[in-house]
């Protein structure tokens, strides 16, 4: 029962990094801290794709599974929650595409926030 719960909730954590992931650039234009955590998301998720080896993330939620008594699904958490339920199925490649050029634009705000509001501390400042 345990390990059943305990899979659900590294399954919903890993959604939720994936969400982050995607938006979590965005929101740093609000909350600059973010941007740490992002970077670190962000780097791994590259790591991941461009290296293709199974995520660690994915490889305890099965192990728990194991342990709860059920059979953990094949392949990866991607292909196995998001693929032909967020989009189409068969689509990864596209989706991966769309999400790290959300992140580029997401940093690239983020880069002209950060420059606006050093120019405008700059101007308000008071000048000895």
């Amino acid at each position: 029962m345990l390990a059943e719960l305990l899979a659900e909730g590294v399954m919903v954590f890993h959604g939720a990094m994936l969400v982050f992931f995607v938006i979590g650039g965005f929101l740093a234009w609000k909350w600059p801290k973010l941007i740490w955590a992002h970077l670190v998301i962000g780097l791994w998720n590259i790591t991941i794709v461009l290296v293709d080896f199974p995520c660690p993330v994915t490889a305890v939620e099965k192990s728990l599974r194991r342990e709860a008594g059920q059979v953990p699904y094949e392949g990866g958490y991607i292909r196995h929650y998001v693929d032909g339920t967020v989009y189409p199925a068969g689509y990864t490649w596209l989706a991966e595409i769309i999400g790290f050029s959300l992140v580029v634009i997401s940093y690239l705000g983020f880069a002209w926030i950060m420059v606006r509001r050093r120019q405008r501390r700059r101007a308000t400042a008071p000048h000895a």
